[in-house]
Formats: structure tokens, C-alpha cells, sequence
């Protein structure tokens, strides 16, 4: 049994690693601390990295950033038709020129002056959690008839979770 679940967390992993790289766009959130509500606000990917840690290009003077200074807890969401992506963990602000020239893409350039634009900051997310829904393809197409059935039948949809459409993922 220790196996199966060793094998499951294996699959499990590899399955987010190749959805998270799916994705140009998240839904990025923010918390400013002492009860002030969460803000979230649509982001283009910077870049995506081996350890699951996703980049987001900011500017420095921006009120993300001043949340993030209070309160570096952040959320990543990410969604097409059938697949959705959540990640959590804390936020590191990077301003190295270097790197910001290495993840700069043509058209970051509708809010920025170019790579070299001063108010540039980085905001890399580093992750502690994710989780996934696939419903694509024959996964979707299984779910589809399990809901039917539910549906139909009046019963609860339930059933054994299979770590290639959902899983939470310990990063």
C-alpha cells in the first residue's frame, strides 16, 4: 500500500508540473494583513521553474507590492476551459537586472518602458502547496458520465479521487 501512494504522489507531481507550464495567465492574490480583505488581479507569467516556483512581472510603485511587503503569503490561479491550477506559498521581490532581462517578454512592454525601465520588480512566487482539476480528455469525458449518473440517480457524486484529474501537491 506505502508503494501505490509513493507511486500516486510521483504522478500526482509530474501531472501539476505539466499543467503549471499550460499556462500564460494566473490570477494572482494578495493579502495586505490586519483583516483587510484578499486582492486578486489577472497577471501574465513571467516564467515557470523546475521546483514550481512562478514569476510575475510588477511595478515596483504598485499596490500588490505594498501588500506584499506586509504580508508575503500569495495565491497563483490558473484556469482554461478544463483545467485549473492553484498555488500557494510566499512571494520573494527580485530586482535583479539580470534576471529581469531573462524572463522579459515583447509584450510586457504595454506597461513598462522596456527591460530596462526602473519600476520593474519581480514577484516570484515560491510554493509550499498546489492542487489541480484535469477534466480534459477521456478524464473529463469519465467525470462527465460519473455527474450524469449522479445526476440522474438523484445520488451524491463521489467516488475514489484519481490523482490524474485532482491531487494536492506538496512542494
Amino acid at each position: 500500500m506505502g508503494q501505490a501512494k509513493q507511486d500516486d504522489s510521483a504522478i500526482a507531481e509530474h501531472k501539476f508540473f505539466e499543467l503549471l507550464r499550460k499556462f500564460d495567465n494566473a490570477m494572482l492574490v494578495t493579502h495586505a494583513g490586519d483583516g483587510a480583505p484578499l486582492h486578486a488581479r489577472p497577471m501574465q507569467i513571467a516564467e515557470t521553474n523546475d521546483d514550481g516556483s512562478i514569476w510575475f512581472i510588477a511595478a515596483a510603485n504598485s499596490p500588490k507590492i505594498d501588500e506584499l511587503t506586509r504580508d508575503s503569503h500569495i495565491l497563483a490561479v490558473l484556469q482554461n476551459e478544463k483545467q485549473w491550477v492553484s498555488v500557494s506559498g510566499r512571494a520573494e521581490l527580485h530586482s535583479d537586472r539580470a534576471r529581469i532581462h531573462k524572463v522579459w517578454k515583447e509584450q510586457f512592454r504595454a506597461w513598462f518602458d522596456g527591460k530596462d525601465d526602473p519600476n520593474i520588480v519581480l514577484i516570484r512566487l515560491n510554493p509550499t502547496e498546489a492542487e489541480y482539476w484535469d477534466n480534459k480528455g477521456i478524464a473529463g469525458l469519465k467525470l462527465l458520465v460519473k455527474a450524469t449518473a449522479a445526476y440522474v440517480t438523484g445520488k451524491e457524486l463521489n467516488g475514489p479521487n484519481d490523482v490524474r484529474t485532482h491531487a494536492k501537491v506538496p512542494l
